[in-house]
């Protein structure tokens, strides 16, 4: 390792965080730790950006040819974070005051998730690239492009074979999408070679990146000091978040800090309209379908989302009448194997059309799969991957029902998530792929692509839930917390 890998860090950080508070350039409460976690995702898709444009004929030397344009980029940013932040007001926020015990408790609960993050770091350092799906699908293109020195398309089993004589190469993820693999050749050419733990150590930074940015979100949005904290302890404690981020090299985790990210930002402008907070929910849920396939859901969703919390009250009732109609047309009574019948799509026999694609098999064969229900209520409730997390969601929404009730910015995500959720139940309870709930794999990934949304939504709702022995009640806050300076 030479003095560019720790300069390829650096750099995109920079770049992220300008970019971030170009955007957002008011001074609130945990504006820092916001700027810092979202800035550092922001900078890895930069990265894939600027990677994946300008270096495709050297990828030996991407940190070269893309890390003028990011200096400039992080230049720009600063320039125009510097003139916006001029003119913003920064009134005082009085802060709940927290008793000498409960200060050790917290310290204690952060000294834990460092060590943690310690022992993650160890692991990725200690290991080569070791899940089964990271190195036979995720890190096949850009281990390639970075051994031949430059980019080659990657096409399917079948073209490649009526290509053999031209620079094509195939794999089992040709038409994944290609964010992440561009990452890896930047700091791939950082590193000076295919170094699998350097490569590997950015899950480590989007882990750290994902509790900052959450830690930050939450203080704005009226979470006191120890409610954050332990909220970030719940969040950076999951086993399976910590897994993902040791065993480096699946994209759920990166899918999971946009999304979550994404309701964050979302949430802020529902409560108080801030148009800078929108573009950044915008940003994260459009860069969702270059992460991972099933981002086109999430980004789908999240779009939809947003775009109904924009309509009057009134539109609201009449889109959500529509959309529910429109969903037990589709599937309880049948008009999802109408429509396919008629469009060629199915066989009258309820075999797929040879023109069908394959995913179309899963959501055309719908039936109760009970193999898969018993499957996710262990890998949800019994094993160890999520501690109570999915125990406490059902109690928490029924005691603070008349949060969401009386709240719109709590209301609209909880039904965001709702929705995400039932998606999920009818894929793994009625679809083919019940094997995946019955196996207890693709049923964690894709569960823990909503988790960090979910945790949101319980620590606001518990915002306001009284001490034991508080010396003074939170305030409820009329408008953002701003943080001195």
């Amino acid at each position: 390792m030479n003095w560019v890998y720790p300069v390829a860090w650096l750099l995109p950080l920079l770049a992220g965080a300008a970019v971030y508070l170009a955007l957002n350039p008011q001074r609130l409460a945990g504006w820092r730790l916001s700027a810092t976690g979202y800035g550092f995702f922001l900078g890895m898709l930069l990265v894939a950006t600027l990677t994946s444009a300008v270096a495709r004929s050297a990828t030996t030397q991407a940190w070269m040819y893309a890390g003028g344009y990011l200096l400039c980029a992080a230049v720009f940013a600063a320039l125009i974070a510097w003139r916006r932040s001029a003119a913003s007001s920064a009134p005082n926020s009085a802060s709940p005051e927290i008793a000498r015990w409960a200060s050790v408790a917290l310290a204690m609960l952060i000294a834990s998730l460092v060590l943690r993050g310690v022992v993650v770091a160890r692991e990725i350092w200690l290991r080569p690239l070791y899940p089964w799906d990271a190195w036979s699908a995720w890190a096949v293109k850009p281990k390639t492009w970075f051994l031949l020195g430059h980019h080659v398309p990657f096409v399917s089993p079948g073209d490649w074979l009526r290509m053999w004589q031209e620079n094509v190469h195939t794999e089992v993820a040709w038409h994944y999408p290609e964010a992440l693999a561009w990452i890896e050749v930047w700091f791939a050419s950082a590193a000076g070679g295919w170094v699998e733990p350097l490569i590997n150590l950015p899950w480590l930074g989007l882990w750290v990146a994902l509790l900052l940015g959450q830690y930050g979100q939450w203080r704005v949005l009226g979470l006191d000091r120890a409610r954050a904290l332990i909220s970030i302890y719940a969040l950076g404690s999951l086993p399976l978040l910590t897994v993902h981020a040791a065993l480096a090299g699946y994209a759920d985790l990166w899918v999971a800090v946009a999304f979550g990210f994404s309701v964050l930002s979302w949430m802020r402008w529902l409560r108080w309209r801030e148009g800078s907070q929108l573009c950044t929910a915008l940003i994260c849920a459009l860069v969702l379908p270059w992460l991972k396939m099933e981002g086109w859901v999430w980004a789908a969703c999240l779009l939809g989302a947003i775009g109904f919390g924009a309509l009057s009250r009134r539109w609201q009732r009449w889109v959500a009448a529509a959309a529910a109609l429109a969903f037990v047309v589709l599937f309880p009574l049948g008009g999802l194997r109408a429509l396919c019948l008629h469009t060629g799509v199915m066989n009258a026999d309820g075999s797929l059309a040879a023109s069908a694609i394959g995913p179309l098999a899963l959501v055309l064969n719908l039936q109760w799969r009970p193999g898969a229900f018993s499957g996710a209520v262990e890998t949800l409730l019994a094993q160890p991957n999520w501690h109570l997390l999915w125990w406490l969601v059902p109690v928490v929404l029924a005691w603070r029902w008349r949060e969401l009730v009386t709240h719109d910015w709590l209301r609209l995500p909880a039904l965001l998530l709702g929705v995400c959720s039932g998606l999920l139940l009818i894929l793994f309870f009625f679809t083919g792929a019940s094997v995946w709930a019955q196996s207890y794999t693709a049923i964690n990934r894709l569960v823990l692509q909503l988790a960090p949304a979910w945790v949101t939504l319980l620590a606001l709702l518990l915002r306001d839930v009284r001490w034991p022995g508080a010396t003074s009640d939170t305030a409820r806050a009329s408008g953002p917390r701003f943080d001195p300076a």
